[in-house]
């Protein structure tokens, strides 16, 4: 029976073969899922303390969190903003076609905001620089949010959703509102997520215990200040700011991510308690009370962001630094072991020596070389000189005094000297010092470098063939110097 032939056809369509979404995939729906989620609630939430218009607000941790989500997800997620945008203005004025265009202008805020950062603030690690947090703030946050506003408020206007005379102040709280939003929001995601993807070394982290001082000063100064009659002392604007020394603290011990946690613990007991008709924004009237407490809370944020980002700097340095100075100290170690092992194979000790001071340095090879063996000691310029025949410590030490005419940059002045030393056992060698000028200062020799080196044997080998040569004949020395053709002339003339 022939076998049925299955194609491609027969099997298309079937559940079980449909190719599955690749992760990548899934991590992108679910990245735009949680995004317009998060967008929408965040929306709603602003809206809820709106101000004369419905769709306006100066609280709007929305714009934030869009930012943030496009810098560290990239521009694949506008439409996730957009639909967020757009459901939030939906619910709030049933109109699709002003909903739209004000989900246009909260959408290009975003993209706008996130190219600026990207392009002039170091993306996701603004806050890592006191120049980009700046930088930041005054792009992606009040630049960007024009966009946002501008667009809105033609929007509200074209829909009869606000008046052609209202412009001005129906753009300035969207203005601000978005402004303010991203300054505030957008750095706490973007410090919370540098934390999960580096997270701190336990040794160089605060303690639990300093963690929770400071969460607690936070919590209770902000309650001190926004949450008390708002006609006690003066309305309570004496102690406002109070508030920003533990915010200072936090941002100097725990970084950028302490300082917007500090901001934002801050910043919503304030907003909970001026609605509320507490503190000291309160006194003011309803429609610039949550204007004024904004503007107030930007300008700690952005402080301590400043604070936060150079002290970060200021670690960042520090650990390069430590990292420098470890990989210069094995260089070191290496070096100083390769040297070591040439001064052995060669027979060559090194020494320094600081003009106007008694301290030398030497090398290994000169502790054995002098015969020290593998005793180790700090040297003096005397102790040097100890086995050093008297006569040759005198030469030593004028040359040591006088290395010769020093320019600077210090140029090689080498002098030679031979010296005879006496050892303990009795044992006379002969060493050949040579030093040279290693620093120059205002046009004195201030380091000398030198070497020295075993002859013994050399010296020995010279003196045997002096000696040779003095025990020879006359005529056996005139028959090694004269010519050939002038042998036998001499040969008659002594005869």
């Amino acid at each position: 029976m022939a076998t049925p032939i299955t194609t491609a056809k027969q099997d298309f369509g079937h559940p079980r073969d449909v190719e599955r979404l690749s992760p990548s995939t899934r991590v992108l729906a679910l990245s735009l899922l949680v995004l317009g989620i998060g967008y929408f609630v965040a929306g709603k939430a602003g809206l809820f303390l709106h101000g004369a218009n419905s769709s306006v607000s100066v609280v709007w941790p929305a714009s934030g969190i869009a930012i943030a989500a496009l810098l560290l997800g990239g521009y694949r997620l506008w439409p996730a903003v957009f639909a967020g945008a757009f459901f939030v203005n939906l619910t709030t004025t049933w109109d699709p076609v002003s909903s739209a265009g004000l989900a246009t202008g909260n959408t290009l805020e975003a993209l706008v905001g996130v190219y600026l950062a990207n392009r002039f603030a170091s993306g996701r690690y603004l806050l890592n620089d006191t120049s980009t947090v700046l930088t930041f703030a005054l792009l992606s946050g009040f630049l960007a949010a024009s966009v946002a506003a501008t667009i809105g408020t033609l929007t509200l206007i074209a829909a009869h959703l606000a008046t052609p005379g209202s412009f001005l102040s129906v753009w300035a709280p969207y203005w601000l509102g978005d402004a303010i939003g991203v300054v505030e929001v957008a750095p706490l995601i973007l410090a919370l997520s540098q934390r999960i993807a580096q997270p701190v070394p336990p040794a160089r982290t605060p303690s639990r215990w300093e963690a929770a001082i400071v969460g607690g000063l936070t919590v209770g100064l902000a309650l001190l200040v926004f949450a008390r009659d708002p006609s006690a002392l003066l309305g309570g604007y004496p102690l406002i700011f109070l508030v920003i020394p533990p915010t200072i603290w936090a941002a100097f011990r725990f970084g950028s991510l302490g300082a917007v946690c500090s901001v934002a613990t801050v910043s919503v007991i304030a907003i909970v308690a001026t609605i509320s008709g507490l503190g000291p924004f309160a006194t003011l009237p309803p429609s610039i009370s949550l204007l004024a407490l904004r503007i107030f809370m930007a300008s700690i944020a952005l402080t301590v962001l400043l604070v936060a980002a150079d002290v970060m700097q200021h670690r960042r340095l520090e650990g390069e630094l430590y990292y420098a100075r470890k990989e210069l100290q094995r260089i070191l170690i290496e070096r100083t072991v390769q040297l070591d092992a040439a001064e052995s194979l060669a027979k060559v000790g090194t020494w320094t020596y600081d003009v106007g001071s008694t301290k030398m340095m030497w090398s290994d090879e000169t502790y054995r070389m002098l015969g020290y063996g593998e005793e180790r000691f700090p040297v003096q310029l005397e102790k040097s000189l100890e086995r050093v025949r008297p006569d040759d410590r005198a030469r030593f030490r004028l040359a040591l005094a006088d290395p010769g005419d020093s320019k600077d940059p210090p140029h090689d002045v080498l002098s030679e000297l031979k010296l005879h030393l006496d050892f303990p056992n009795g044992e006379e060698r002969v060493v050949l010092c040579k030093l040279r000028v290693t620093a120059v200062e205002s046009g004195a020799a201030r380091r000398l470098a030198g070497t020295v080196q075993d002859v013994t044997e050399r010296e020995r080998i010279e003196a045997e063939l002096n000696r040779l040569r003095k025990a020879e004949s006359p005529e056996t020395h005139e028959r090694q110097v004269l010519p050939m053709w002038m042998l036998p002339w001499v040969d008659r003339h002594r005869r």
